[in-house]
Order: structure tokens, then sequence, then C-alpha cells
């Protein structure tokens, strides 16, 4: 009776583990699972398949990313994580109960390692294979402890090679806490890849430290919504990501950021480009989500042949399969192409103002790449070059918001214009009275939010 309590109270405490372990990762860890998910690609075909076979754990690796592609759906990561390391618990515990190692002593051994190898998972770049690896080698072990010391021995030594073909060497991760700055990155990142955007723009305002990262997709959205003016000046230090240029240097976090802007203002060159080097900086330059977004830019541009190719791809794959037999069919993709750069140009830089200038001279509707332009003059507090972009791009659509006519009050000012000047373009008397009130006491916080005050006291953004 009480051995049999014994063997349900040791499996109870396993079980205890497992649903801490899928409450942390799932309610408090959840947006690193999409993040691997995304950087990685798994086909279902045989030349695949094949292409695993040319390396040592071989089997750990295949199995580890054939389920890490289901970390796509919603508490799939937890749930898949959390059943592996529980069965790599109880079979360490099973193992060091064969060795002849005390019944708790080996309980609390287990779950040490586990609760170690679960700690390694919390860094974004550690893969379930790696658990997979040590899982085969503790089931190896498993195989050798029934037979006798000199023919256990025996066994192990031929068991040796086996195991490492099919598992590799167990790999080590980084022994450290959440990393709760990179996962509230990833929460905003994948909620806006998700189409979730009222959930972005809901993350981005609750949190009082907000990243750079954050901040741009705010922006994205906002500006997909025709509302950047009235947000731009909303938290400091506003990120707009138009004053990168991607470079070798270019961290991969900015790399995928500029994929997602020139898609959003509607170049798709820059867009395929950014999304080539993000697949090439991924682990084997292997990564779903570019793959999806190469297929997407094809599509928009009309080049049908390479749109074939990358819909092929994901068709092979589980996951996005419907996706791909469904997005040929896709309205939006039509529509989007009228946003496409149409000017024959070659482009020697990747200056996002000239490029933005280029679609909006192949299409003025085109309002995304219209605010932007206009509020990274303004960031750069570029007040000529603002008029000048307001005047080319506006006359005929006038964009009498409040930011845009604030900044114009500086350029009218400035220019000591007419009244009839400033009647041309300021459409709002509390928007005069507000500058004459702030012309009288410069610099003074209570004006924080306008772009008067921008002007005169934030730093201007480096241009990289």
């Amino acid at each position: 009776m009480k051995q049999t309590l014994s063997r349900y109270y040791v499996f109870a405490v396993i079980a205890l583990w497992a649903v801490l372990c899928f409450v942390f990762f799932q309610f408090f860890y959840p947006y690193h699972f999409f993040y691997k998910e995304q950087n990685q690609l798994f086909l279902m075909t045989s030349d695949w398949l094949i292409t695993y076979f040319d390396r040592m754990g071989w089997l750990a690796r295949m199995a580890g990313e054939f389920l890490t592609q289901f970390y796509y759906y919603l508490f799939a990561g937890a749930a898949i994580l959390t059943v592996v390391l529980t069965v790599l618990c109880t079979a360490l515990f099973l193992l060091l109960r064969r060795a002849g190692v005390n019944r708790h002593v080996a309980l609390a051994v287990a779950l040490l390692v586990t609760t170690v190898e679960a700690v390694f998972h919390l860094h974004h770049s550690f893969p379930l294979s790696a658990t997979f690896s040590l899982l085969g080698w503790v089931l190896v072990l498993m195989l050798v402890f029934p037979f006798k010391k000199r023919l256990g021995t025996l066994v192990g030594v031929l068991l040796l090679p086996v195991a490492a073909w099919l598992f590799g060497v167990p790999q080590l991760g980084k022994l450290r806490g959440p990393d709760w700055y990179v996962e509230r990155q990833l929460a905003v990142d994948c909620e806006y890849y998700f189409g979730h955007w009222d959930k972005v723009l809901s993350l981005v305002e609750q949190d009082a430290a907000r990243t750079p990262e954050m901040k741009f997709f705010y922006n994205l959205v906002q500006a997909q919504r025709g509302q950047l003016p009235e947000v731009l000046l909303r938290f400091d230090q506003p990120e707009l990501g138009t004053f990168y240029a991607i470079g070798p240097d270019t961290p991969l976090m900015t790399i995928k950021n500029m994929n997602e802007l020139y898609w959003a203002l509607g170049d798709m060159t820059y867009t395929e480009r950014a999304a080539m080097m993000a697949n090439v900086f991924s682990p084997d330059n292997r990564n779903v989500r570019m793959m999806k977004r190469l297929a997407e830019c094809n599509m928009v541009s009309g080049d049908t042949a390479a749109a074939k190719k990358y819909l092929g791809i994901l068709s092979s794959t589980l996951v996005f399969r419907k996706w791909a037999e469904n997005a040929p069919k896709t309205v939006f993709y039509a529509e989007k192409a009228r946003y496409n750069n149409q000017k024959d140009t070659v482009s020697l830089g990747d200056n996002a103002h000239n490029i933005m200038m280029q679609l909006l001279d192949s299409n003025p509707e085109n309002n995304v790449a219209l605010d932007y332009i206009l509020c990274s003059n303004l960031l750069l507090k570029d007040v000529q070059n603002f008029k000048r972009d307001y005047d080319r791009y506006c006359t005929e659509r006038p964009r009498p918001n409040k930011l845009y006519q604030e900044a114009l009050c500086i350029w009218l000012a400035a220019s000591e214009a007419d009244e009839a000047e400033w009647q041309r373009y300021i459409k709002s008397a509390d928007v005069m009275q507000r500058f004459a009130q702030y012309n009288e006491q410069r610099g003074n916080p209570r004006f924080k939010g306008t772009y008067w005050y921008y002007f005169d006291k934030a730093t201007t953004p480096k241009v990289q």
C-alpha cells in the first residue's frame, strides 16, 4: 500500500510541475514560441526530409522542428513544450531508479534537470530539438541499465555511435531568467503579424517602458488607419523606421521591421529585399514568415512565376498549406498592387524619402506613404522639406490636421509670410491662437504634445 502511494506521489509531483510549466509559458511567456515557429521551415516532402540525414542528431532535429511548426497555433507551444519536458522528467526519474538511486533523490534530480532545461527554453533561440537530443540519450541509457555490468557496458559501447547519429550531442542553453524586454517586443510584433491591431495599440499604450520596436509597430498601425499625424508625438522619441538603412550590422529585428514598413508603404522591391535578408540571417536560412511575405510580394508585383515558387513551398507545409491554396484568390493583393512603385528607376540605396516620393508620384492616394514622408520630415525638424513635400502632395488633396498645421506655422513665421499666405495654409483658428500663446512662453511644458514644443525641446533622431 505504501509503495503504491509513493508511486502516485511521484507522478503527482511531476504532474503538478507540468501544470506550473504550462501555466507559466502559456500565460506569462507565450510570444517566443511564435518567434521560434516563424524562424524555421518544415516541409512534408521526401526531398526535404532527406536533408536531415546529412547531420549528426538528425532524428532529434527532425522531431523538434516538426513539432515547432505547430507553435503557430494558440496554446500549442506551451502544450508541446510541457509534454516533452514532462516525458523527459519521467524518463530521467525511471532511469535513476533503474540505476538504484533512492526514489526521493531520483525525483529531486529529475525535477532539477528538467527545470534547468525549461529555463534554457526561456531564450528565443533555444530549439526544441535540443530537448529531444537529451531525451534520446536518456532513453538509450534506459536500454543499457537492465543488462548486467559487463554486458551493459558492451551494449552501451555498441549503442553509442547509433545514439550520436540519431540524437547528436545534447545542447546547453543559457541559465538566466525570462527576457521580458524581448518578450514585450515579440508580443507587439506577433500581434501585428496576426492582424490583431487593436491588441497592438493596447499593449503599447499600457506599457510604461515602451521599446523603440513597440513604438514602431504602434505608429505602423496608426498610419494604416490614417491616424499617424494625430499620434506621432504621443510618446517620447517617436519611432518610424524611416531613418534606418539595412546593412551587414543591422540587427535581425530591425530588418524584419523594415520588411513590415516597406510592405505597409507599398514598395514591393524593398519589401522583398528586406524579407530576403531576414531569411538569410535566420537559422539555416529558413524563415516561414519571410517565405510567406515573399509570396505576397510577388503576387502584388505580378511576378506569377516567383509567386508560384514560394506558394509551392508553403503548400508543402502542414500549417500554411490552406493559406497557400487560397492566397492567389484573395482580392486584397490585387487591390494592394495599385500602391506599388510604378516608376522606372534604379535606386542606389534605401533612402526612405526617395522611396516614398516614388510611391506618391505613382499613386498620390497612398496616404500611408504621404503621412510617413511628412512625419519623417517633422521628426528631423526639416520644416523646409516638409513644406516642399506638403505643397507637392497636398495641394490638391489637403491634409489640414493639427500636427501639419502646427508645423506650417513655424515655416510661415520663419518666412515672414503675409496674411493671405497664413489664411491659405492655416485653417484652424485654435492653432493660430495657440501658436501666439506659445511664442509668448516658448518651451513651456504645458505645450508638450505640440509640434512647436517638439521642435524646440526634443532631440533630433539620427539617420543611420
